[in-house]
């Protein structure tokens, strides 16, 4: 620790006299207990729990918070080795727990923000400098509106890559766009069929335009050579550190990675060798033909990780796609067109698989980001319900970005957690240009409206979507809690009403999160008992004004007793 953050082993500390109420309702030692190891005084401590309320003070021993309280009644806990460490009157908050994130084990040329074509173009040479000349040439981040007329094409990456194999992810994930000579390796021509659940772009004479929707992306993907194990490890080392620099003690893995593969050495890697900076959560596949031995196996996954570093236990499926691409499911046509999306399964197959997993006891989530979609999850789920006679669940709608206003009080009623993106709120140039637009008015004013689902009583747990987004928490606060980008535009914000409260943010970023991962015993509140997971940040979110809150870092970073990140002095 640096030393400014040090009082000495016994330092004299003040206040109170009395221990906060979670010290006495929790079982914490008291003063006759062991002493615990540290005790971190001198700090605007918000608890995220009504009983324990705004205290000053955190005791640790071991990977648990034995006490919080006045720094004074805290402080009477510490013997000569106890550690004291004064927080300077800085704002600690439960740890941050991203509800939806995603490992990006490639390395590819980061094309976030472009904004043209020329840039596009410029980042993707500097990126194919740095690769052997027979490496395909990957980025992700585009959005539509960095093309002219939005509408993205291969001619574009022919012009500077004419015999060289280029593929690119959009900023959603959801579409890619190859160069001709990729499209050519694939054998991806004119007479290619639709893929299952995917589409091929096309120019007015039928022939490829480079453009790759949902599951067309996999024709020419396929080709790109797959990473190493050692690749796949590195990468997610470097992603748990940058998670730890922005207060992130909690991670939910949005994909079915299940019980093999790359992602799965590098996870049980990370753990047998102490190397989790981070508390993972991670999916198995939702089946469409899913078996009894299926569904065993994957129960037994989530039995046989029980301690509190990596987890199993939920299921992810894809109902549809992204509005950007026009492959959300919709009820109605998207905005001057005819079409309403690319729905992925019929509501009787959804039906059958929910209640399988439901029946064996796995939580579900729903990749949903249509009305149309949305509507589909929620059908299933009270359908799983009725069928098995099963409650608490806690099944999800991952993203519900354009929920329909008669479905939102069924949240809450079928017990169904709204697993949200707090950054999906920025007015960024896709949003206004391409996605808003794709919507029309009436649909864009309630699109990432996280308050219609807080009115609504729904549990509403935060996540990044990261890499779609930064996973820089307090960015994704910003956003819900002011709808504008950083630098104060749109002035006003883009549908100001759907604004939250910096505390409801932090709540959705914190205890809801826990909640949507059954996790509540453990952590997303800061009382006797629980992990000691929590970060110090460098401002007091609760008092500065909204604007200034993408500005604010994580001061220090602990997750079960240890300091994963602290800020340099």
């Amino acid at each position: 620790m640096p030393d400014a953050m040090h009082s000495g082993p016994r330092a004299a500390v003040g206040g109170a006299l009395v221990l906060a109420a979670a010290v006495a309702g929790c079982g914490s030692p008291g003063p006759a207990g062991p002493p615990p190891d540290r005790i971190y005084v001198n700090a605007k401590v918000w608890t995220g729990d009504a009983a324990a309320g705004e205290t000053q003070a955190i005791a640790v021993s071991g990977d648990r918070i034995v006490a919080v309280g006045t720094d004074e009644a805290v402080g009477a806990l510490a013997d000569a080795g106890t550690e004291v460490i004064d927080l300077e009157g800085r704002r600690v908050v439960p740890g941050f727990n991203d509800a939806h994130w995603h490992l990006p084990a490639r390395r590819t040329a980061d094309l976030v923000d472009a904004g043209t074509v020329q840039e596009v173009q410029r980042r993707l040479q500097a990126f194919a400098a740095t690769l052997g000349p027979d490496e395909w040439v990957t980025g992700r981040g585009w959005g539509p509106s960095d093309f002219p007329g939005n509408r993205a094409h291969r001619r574009y990456l022919d012009d500077i890559f004419p015999n060289r194999p280029v593929l690119l992810t959009d900023r959603d994930g959801h579409q890619s766009l190859a160069n001709g000579r990729a499209l050519a390796l694939a054998k991806v021509t004119r007479g290619t069929p639709e893929p299952v659940n995917g589409r091929i772009g096309r120019d007015a004479n039928g022939e490829p335009s480079g453009l790759l929707q949902e599951s067309a992306a996999s024709l020419v993907g396929r080709l790109i050579p797959p990473l190493t194990t050692e690749q796949v490890y590195q990468a997610l080392l470097a992603e748990m550190n940058r998670a730890a620099s922005f207060g992130l003690t909690s991670l939910q893995v949005a994909s079915g990675v299940g019980g093999s593969g790359l992602e799965y050495q590098a996870y049980q890697r990370a753990l047998r060798e102490g190397a989790l900076k981070v508390r993972l959560r991670l999916g198995v596949p939702f089946v469409r033909e899913v078996t009894d031995a299926q569904l065993a196996e994957f129960v037994a996954l989530r039995d046989q990780h029980r301690d509190g570093l990596l987890a199993y236990g939920i299921a992810k499926g894809m109902l549809d796609g992204t509005v950007d691409a026009h492959t959300a499911a919709m009820l109605d046509p998207y905005a001057g067109a005819t079409d309403t999306g690319l729905p992925m399964w019929t509501q009787p197959d959804l039906d059958r698989v929910v209640a399988a997993y439901d029946k064996a006891g796995l939580q579900v989530e729903l990749h949903a980001i249509g009305d149309r979609a949305i509507r589909m999850a929620l059908d299933a789920y009270a359908e799983a319900a009725r069928i098995n006679g099963t409650t608490g669940r806690r099944h999800r709608v991952e993203h519900a970005e354009v929920p329909a206003l008669a479905d939102l009080p069924r949240f809450k009623a079928l017990g169904v957690i709204a697993s949200t993106q707090a950054m999906f709120a920025s007015p960024d140039v896709i949003t206004l240009a391409n996605y808003a637009p794709a919507l029309g008015p009436e649909r864009a004013s309630r699109s990432n409206a996280f308050k219609l689902f807080d009115d609504a009583g729904a549990v509403q747990a935060f996540g990044s979507d990261y890499p779609v987004f930064t996973m820089e928490v307090m960015r994704g606060i910003h956003a819900a809690v002011t709808r504008q980008m950083p630098d104060g535009t749109p002035e006003g914000g883009w549908y100001p009403d759907h604004r939250i409260s910096v505390e409801a943010a932090v709540r959705h970023f914190t205890r809801d999160a826990a909640y949507a991962s059954f996790d509540e015993a453990n952590k997303g509140t800061l009382t006797a008992g629980k992990w000691a997971d929590f970060v110090v940040l460098s401002e007091d979110v609760f008092a500065i004004p909204p604007a200034q809150l993408a500005g604010v870092r994580a001061w220090l970073t602990v997750m079960g007793g240890r300091e994963t990140f602290r800020a340099r002095q």
